[in-house]
């Protein structure tokens, strides 16, 4: 049994041959190591939304996986490229832009090091200082995780209080008012996920078949991009097609789709703290 830490992968490089490069310098390393992908379809250059991803996954693999995120708009910047140790034992190498993001809010980040390129940049593509996913950062997550440095090695610790963070908003709830922002969307399926916990709705009392007035609004717009009257339901199949449907998303947050449409697209909605969801709650249903 390989008892070597397994890597994970995530990038906005839509899997092109910059994802197999990364890959195959992982086999290079030690062809014993197991590589495998979480996303190459994040935003080009959308840090929040690679937060988003890595914190969808992480609680999902065993402690001491090793997760690599490049999304790297400052790529031969002075940004740092770092390797975070969370609490749960796994490891993030990426560049500190603020992908760190949400794994330090749900996880915890137990210590952060800046990556000693002298020692662990490959050598052979000294000359290149634009693809650090294959030169820095999948290098050293192979080191890592066949084991030929530990994490003290990786290069000098700094203060967690510096790793740069997106805002987070934090949702409010009072009687059967709930406010949050989007934190994250499936832009292939258009769901639209708050942060807003699903055990906040419980403590509420709402239940499925509960009708709640839903607004949806971007950051300086007085009028809302959605608004209407919708279910919270166990899932898809309780609306019609083309109805909308609150529910439990798969990270336990309470998300807002489309049956067999895509709101996302629909409406244009984004993630991060310039859009907010109202929701309150008008009419049970007592499902």
């Amino acid at each position: 049994m390989n008892s070597k830490a397994a890597i994970v992968m995530q990038t906005d490089f839509t899997k092109d041959i910059s994802v197999c490069t990364m890959q195959g310098v992982c086999m290079m390393v030690d062809p014993t190591l197991r590589v495998f992908d979480n996303t190459h379809d994040i935003k080009s250059f959308d840090t929040y939304q690679a937060s988003t991803c890595l914190s969808y996954v992480v609680d999902f693999w065993p402690a001491g996986t090793v997760f690599v995120s490049v999304v790297d708009p400052g790529v031969g910047t002075d940004r740092r490229a770092c390797v975070a140790k969370l609490k749960n034992g796994s490891y993030v190498i990426t560049p500190d832009n603020g992908t760190l993001t949400h794994v330090a809010k749900y996880i915890g980040v137990e210590a952060v090091r800046v990556i000693n390129e002298e020692a662990h940049r490959l050598k052979t593509t000294a000359q290149c200082n634009i693809f650090h996913g294959r030169d820095v950062f999948a290098y050293c997550a192979a080191k890592l995780a066949a084991g030929i440095i530990t994490y003290e090695e990786v290069g000098p610790e700094y203060p967690i209080e510096e790793i740069v963070l997106h805002e987070i908003i934090p949702y409010q709830w009072e009687g059967n008012k709930f406010l949050g922002m989007i934190d994250t969307a499936d832009y292939h399926f258009g769901l639209i996920c708050s942060n807003i916990p699903a055990d906040v709705f419980e403590k509420a009392g709402v239940s499925y078949g509960d009708l709640l007035n839903v607004k949806i609004r971007k950051q300086g717009q007085e009028e809302p991009v959605f608004s209407g009257k919708v279910p919270f339901c166990d899932s898809f199949g309780s609306v019609a097609e083309g109805e909308p449907l609150l529910m439990v998303s798969e990270t336990l947050q309470i998300q807002i789709a489309i049956n067999y449409e895509n709101m996302s697209e629909k409406y244009g909605i984004q993630v991060g703290p310039n859009w907010t969801i109202e929701m309150e709650l008008c009419e049970k249903g007592g499902k």
